[in-house]
């Protein structure tokens, strides 16, 4: 109960702690994130997979990923016809980044046709 004049515990007084350091909790913990581990492999997407196997080597020895591997094979192929870049735009969806971004937050332009613009026109008079 020994406390300084600001009331907060001095050191070494254990009445104050609520939480031991290693104890129940930090296993709780750790056991936790190893759950999540196993749980976020098994969810893994299509995408997920394709970019681990495509960050390896492309052959032992190799200085290349499989990635730098199949984007030089489909450029040199695509001269020759056997490989189009079609296959690489394949490979780009699987991999999400064939994203496309809109910003909405500009003026906006709303498209009238004339027909309705003579319908309002119609409409308002009657009203009057």
């Amino acid at each position: 109960m020994a406390r300084n004049e600001k009331g907060q515990f001095l050191p070494g007084n254990k009445e104050g702690h609520r939480f031991t350091r290693n104890g129940d909790a930090t296993e709780a913990g750790a056991k936790g994130n190893i759950v999540r581990e196993e749980k976020r492999k098994e969810r893994q997407t299509l995408a997920e997979v394709l970019r681990q196997q495509l960050q390896e080597k492309a052959a032992d020895g190799s200085p290349m990923t499989r990635l730098e591997y199949l984007v030089a094979k489909a450029i040199s192929n695509h001269a020759k016809g056997a490989l189009s870049l079609k296959d690489l735009t394949y490979l780009q969806k699987l991999l999400g980044e064939d994203v496309l971004n809109i910003k909405t937050d500009g003026p906006q332009v709303v498209v009238v046709s004339d027909k309705s613009i003579r319908a309002a026109e119609k409409w308002s008079k009657k009203g009057e």
